[in-house]
């Protein structure tokens, strides 16, 4: 008798890939395990793209303690390899491998990372999506997921390494306390609302996938107004549910020693990966905050991330560095917009990571931002030093009814001095081009000689007058 392979609900999600390896989130119908119960429900077979024959099928665990999810970790692939794959869940554990019908989910695509360190990479880059939860903590808005139907269009039309996210893929908060989510159940259910629609899993299914969070993964501009209560109930159950749906797939959390499974939960949110000629690093900017009424003691993240990201900066500074800051590092905003939410109300921390930069000797740095909703190119120069490039594209979907964060260019200071806390300069910054206030997402190609960016509007046509080309 035939076992059938049931589709995720939400899933899978490609995420994190190496020269030879792969992880891969599935999530089954919640309460399919309980608390406490671990199966191996999970099945999926792969192959390379234009082979005929399967290869696994592969067991994986499904963890109850997890939403009912699981990663599978693929080892031993070729590398600057497509895949393909085919992956979901059985009823019974022990369902034998031979009696598997597999009709029913669809195929997927992942990429291996290039062998070559020189290999150019090309991604789709974007942030912050909202989508309307009503008072049933329902979901209750698909024009959000209409721009994922785009992406994928772009993403097949062009070669495309992986798909990057830069903070607020979900609104905890979209109607601001009112039905605000609070409890783990209504973190799991926003979820698996936001990625269970059709086309943010036809993309999530077909590239991989890099996340890091912001404020609306918790509520808006955590942690300013936490107090002790949120901290031990609101705040554990947001980042439990980030920890399953966004970090589970990336390199922050662990796998064992065999690296054929995951570990244990992660000691930080913040992670590295490499990919041809760039190096990555995705800045948690939320959850290591210290706020203090002193300038001085405030903190964006923690020293332990500042030095790794200082480190990272001086590992092969010649290579292309990509750094991943999910609030704009610059430009600042003009008073009466300013505020302490973003690098401008970090001015300690920000001055060292400017001066780390400059003194690494990186000359081929892009700085990539989210969270104001708006889309534009930036520059800091400083004498004698290599110019910071920064690209900001924010956001995926944004309610027309929300107008007021639709024109952008009026709140920031687009020529303008930026001040260390104790150093007059750090640079000048320049935005030399058109700011971007709809609906958008990026196409970001780097080489070793230079980078092109360019802006998508929500129906996929290009924006010629935000994107620039930048030669290091």
């Amino acid at each position: 008798m035939q076992s059938r392979v049931e589709p995720f609900v939400v899933g899978p999600i490609v995420g994190t890939a190496g020269q030879t390896s792969i992880r891969i989130l599935g999530v089954m119908p919640a309460g399919t395990l309980k608390a406490g119960q671990k199966a191996p429900h999970g099945r999926i077979r792969w192959r390379l793209e234009g082979e005929t024959r399967w290869r696994g099928p592969r067991h994986f665990r499904i963890n109850g303690n997890f939403d009912s999810s699981g990663v599978v970790v693929l080892k031993d692939l070729e590398p600057g390899r497509r895949y393909q794959f085919q992956a979901g869940a059985v009823a019974a554990a022990d369902s034998e491998d031979k009696a598997l019908d597999w009709g029913h989910v669809n195929t997927g695509h992942f990429r291996t990372a290039p062998a070559s360190p020189r290999a150019p990479v090309s991604f789709l880059f974007g942030s912050c999506c909202y989508r309307f939860v009503g008072l049933d903590h329902e979901v209750e808005d698909g024009r959000a997921d209409r721009i994922f139907s785009r992406m994928a269009d772009n993403a097949a039309a062009s070669p495309t390494d992986f798909v990057l996210y830069g903070g607020d893929q979900v609104y905890a908060d979209s109607t601001w306390r009112v039905a605000a989510a609070s409890s783990q159940r209504e973190y799991f259910d926003l979820y698996r609302q936001s990625f269970g629609q059709p086309n943010i899993r036809r993309l999530m299914a077909n590239y991989n996938h890099h996340m890091i969070l912001d404020d609306h993964e918790i509520e808006n501009n955590w942690p300013a107004r936490a107090n002790p209560d949120l901290w031990t109930s609101k705040y554990p159950a947001a980042m439990k549910a980030y920890q399953i749906y966004q970090a589970s797939h990336s390199p922050a959390v662990p796998l064992n020693a065999e690296g054929t499974r995951l570990e244990r939960d992660p000691d930080a949110l913040w992670y590295r990966f490499r990919w041809g000629c760039a190096d990555f690093f995705l800045m948690d900017l939320r959850t290591e905050r210290v706020l203090s009424r002193w300038p001085w003691q405030r903190k964006i993240m923690s020293r332990a991330q500042e030095d790794a990201v200082v480190a990272w900066l001086e590992d092969e500074p010649d290579r292309v560095k990509c750094l991943v800051s999910s609030v704009p590092l610059f430009p600042e905003q003009r008073w009466p917009f300013r505020g302490q939410d973003s690098w401008e109300g970090f001015a300690a921390q920000r001055q060292r990571l400017v001066d780390a930069i400059h003194d690494s000797g990186c000359r081929r740095l892009l700085m990539l931002s989210g969270d104001v909703h708006a889309s534009l190119y930036a520059r800091l120069d400083r004498r004698g030093r290599n110019p910071i490039h920064g690209w900001i594209c924010s956001g995926l979907f944004w309610p027309t009814a929300l107008m007021a964060f639709r024109w952008y260019r009026p709140m920031i200071r687009d020529h303008h001095t930026l001040r260390g806390l104790w150093k007059p300069s750090l640079g000048r910054v320049t935005v030399p081009g058109e700011v971007y206030s709809r609906d958008a997402f990026s196409r970001v190609s780097v080489d070793e000689n230079g980078a092109t960016l360019a802006l998508f509007d929500r129906d996929g046509n290009p924006v010629p007058d935000i994107g620039t080309e930048i030669r290091w």
